[in-house]
């Protein structure tokens, strides 16, 4: 039987709904008028090709993306926490027009962009809870079955997880220290030593004196410019070997054997001004901007006040740490970190405030580089969303978070809420035990310097004992000549003195007699 005609219904329950036609000719058709000329049907359109809307099972107008959750067309209660400060996370607005909320944020858009990952129709409302500064009272509600979930900032702490699963973290790990940045001046009238170590310097200024040593004993025999008194001696070569450092020594060496010496201490000197100026560049560059604390155990030993988030775990870590009751202070907004680290411990204020790092970078991202943030003091998982345990959405949701993390789109959102760059935790601000150079980056260099002086030691050692031989015998004769002409020069003398002598003494022996 030919029919030219179908219609579309929407099957809902034991009920159907019209929804349009169908036809070969014209394809699916919202509304059809028909109209018999000479015995036919014509059939025209006259309200577009777009059917009415469908119902699916649920009540919902959502398209299914596969297979629909079991969860019998339950919408979702997904309690999020009322913050007061760090709404960057989670905000919760009044909406007048509808008495009810708006909410906001970045782990708001986080969540939902993961959700519309999912494989399936996801319904869910947000339901604002006042939990006091503290999460657990969240948690505790998803433990209980009050809420489906909850999504915001809360952190995955092995505690909680007895309780309830997390999905994959969608932030950074970990615990640091917000502390105030200085301005290192004290140290900048002998920065100029710091670039090189104590060792470095002792071996520097040792293979100078090696060196004048060695170019001394061999241009002395013969080489009048090392010639001459002691004093003249030692100033003409230690003067040539410290000026090697400068590059400005003359060219009074006439010997082989020394300008091999001076070519290779020159390779030294070369590679160690080289680097000192790097390392000295990267110092003044440090020493202007430098965290007031770098160690928690300072903080122990000085006896100092600190703080942390009103309501967070961290409270807990800071007493395992075994930090004084009485020396931790509680902080709620970001105007109470910066006038506490402003103020310091010793004016009522804190030296170190301990939080978690996405808290801290967003109080970077506001108050600039006056603060820095050093750590990780400690590890945890990051923000994840809570579900009961056992919840099927929790493996779906945390492979959605991860392709938002790893993608453009988690880029996108965290532009969106901190900007183009977001701080990380200073681990290694650069000081001055990290860019100086010490003896075992050079230990090469010396132990090669080191052996060619000692080589040309052994080899030119026996014609500088000869030439100094020769000279203490030619000095030894000069002396005894000088001796000799003036003995005969006196001899004469003598004789006429023995001449001219009075003949007193034999009287005086008579009278002794």
């Amino acid at each position: 039987m030919h029919v030219p005609i179908y219609e579309v219904v929407n099957v809902i329950g034991e009920k159907a709904r019209g929804l349009g036609f169908w036809s070969p000719g014209s394809g699916l058709l919202r509304l059809l008028n028909s109209s018999s000329t000479q015995g036919q049907t014509k059939s025209t359109v006259t309200a577009g090709r777009i059917l009415k809307p469908i119902i699916w099972p649920g009540d919902s107008t959502t398209v299914p993306k596969g297979w629909d959750f079991p969860v019998n067309a339950k919408i979702l209660r997904i309690g999020v926490p009322v913050r007061h400060e760090f709404k960057f996370f989670v905000n919760v607005e009044a909406n007048h027009n509808t008495n009810g909320s708006r909410v906001s944020g970045y782990s708001i858009d986080i969540f939902e962009a993961a959700v519309n990952k999912l494989p399936y129709a996801l319904r869910y409302e947000y339901i604002p809870y006042d939990c006091a500064n503290s999460y657990d009272q969240l948690i505790s509600q998803v433990y209980y079955k009050k809420f489906d979930a909850a999504v915001g900032d809360v952190t995955i702490v092995a505690n909680r997880s007895r309780y309830v699963d997390f999905t994959m973290p969608y932030t950074e790990s970990g615990v640091s220290m917000l502390v105030l940045a200085k301005n290192d001046d004290e140290t900048t009238m002998w920065i100029f030593l710091e670039p090189l170590t104590k060792d470095l310097w002792i071996a520097t200024v040792v293979f100078i004196f090696f060196t004048g040593l060695v170019v001394w004993m061999i241009e002395n025999p013969k080489n009048k410019k090392f010639q001459g008194s002691k004093w003249k001696q030692f100033s003409t070569a230690f003067y040539f070997a410290f000026s090697t450092l400068t590059f400005s020594h003359d060219q009074i060496i006439k010997k082989l054997h020394s300008k091999v010496v001076v070519v290779i201490w020159c390779l030294v000197v070369l590679l160690l001004v080289q680097s000192y100026t790097a390392s000295l560049s990267s110092l003044l560059t440090a020493q202007r901007l430098q965290p007031s604390v770098t160690d928690p155990r300072q903080l122990l030993r000085n006896g100092d006040y600190i703080g942390y988030q009103n309501g967070s775990f961290v409270h807990a870590m800071l007493r395992r740490l075994q930090f004084d009751e009485r020396k931790i202070k509680v902080l709620s907004t970001l105007e109470e970190y910066a006038k506490a680290l402003k103020a310091g411990s010793k004016n009522g204020g804190v030296s170190a405030i301990f939080d978690e790092n996405p808290y801290l970078n967003s109080f970077i991202t506001q108050y600039g580089k006056e603060f820095q943030i050093v750590g990780p003091i400690d590890r945890t998982d990051g923000f994840g969303f809570v579900f009961p345990r056992g919840s099927p959405l929790v493996p779906d949701l945390s492979k959605a978070i991860l392709n938002i993390t790893e993608g453009c789109e988690g880029l996108q959102i965290q532009k969106k809420w901190f900007g183009d760059a977001t701080p990380s935790p200073d681990y290694g601000s650069p000081d001055a035990n990290s860019v100086r150079l010490s003896l075992r980056s050079f230990k090469g260099l010396f132990i090669v310097n080191g052996f060619a002086l000692c080589v040309m030691l052994v080899i030119n050692l026996p014609e500088f004992v000869r030439a100094n031989c020769t000279e203490l015998r030619n000095l030894s004769l000069q002396r005894a000549q000088s001796s000799g002409e003036f003995a005969s020069d006196n001899e004469p003398q003598q004789l006429q003195n023995n001449d001219a002598a009075p003949t007193e003494p034999p009287q005086i022996e008579r009278e002794t007699n």
